[in-house]
């Protein structure tokens, strides 16, 4: 009987154990801020993305310049869930600099994914389009949802392979 409660009590800790989710770290990325900073990314761009702000066009072409790889910047362009409206003539100079056809192609859907987060986070369309965070590009409030930094950001592995 004992030997029963003990193995029904290890196969539960083994099940909970198998369903847990891992721990994402909180707190910034600083080992990927570091390496931002060493290829020598703008000063204002820097500060947008050490503060989760919303980039422009600008500022993507300025890190795709310093040689920041697309997936860097795509990882977190998707973490702000900001609606980029660029122009076909802005998308295909954003390829022309080395944009990657998966950046160039979530920049020319990021609407629709804005409009999708924003209803399944509000519970409907329009209430964040005049929100300061995706309008104001000097804003440094709060954004309207729980920001959270790439989960890329903070794996080595991923990061060595980017950089």
């Amino acid at each position: 009987m004992h030997f029963l409660r003990a193995l029904f009590a290890l196969t539960t800790c083994a099940l909970l154990a198998a369903c847990a989710t891992t721990h994402r770290p909180s707190g910034p990325p600083t080992a990927m801020f570091a390496k931002l900073k060493a290829k020598g990314v703008g000063e204002a761009t820097y500060n947008k993305i050490v503060n989760h702000r919303v980039l422009t066009y600008q500022d993507i072409q300025g890190l795709l310049k310093v040689g920041v790889p697309s997936p860097v910047i795509l990882t977190y362009l998707k973490s702000t869930k900001a609606p980029y409206k660029f122009t076909n003539a802005q998308l295909m100079a954003l390829g022309d600099a080395g944009a990657s056809a998966d950046l160039i192609n979530y920049l020319g859907k990021s609407t629709g994914f804005f409009e999708a987060t924003e209803r399944d986070q509000t519970g409907g369309a329009g209430k964040w389009k005049n929100d300061p965070y995706f309008i104001d590009p000097f804003f440094m409030g709060p954004p309207p949802f729980g920001f959270m930094w790439p989960a890329e950001w903070y794996d080595d592995e991923w990061m060595d392979a980017m950089f």
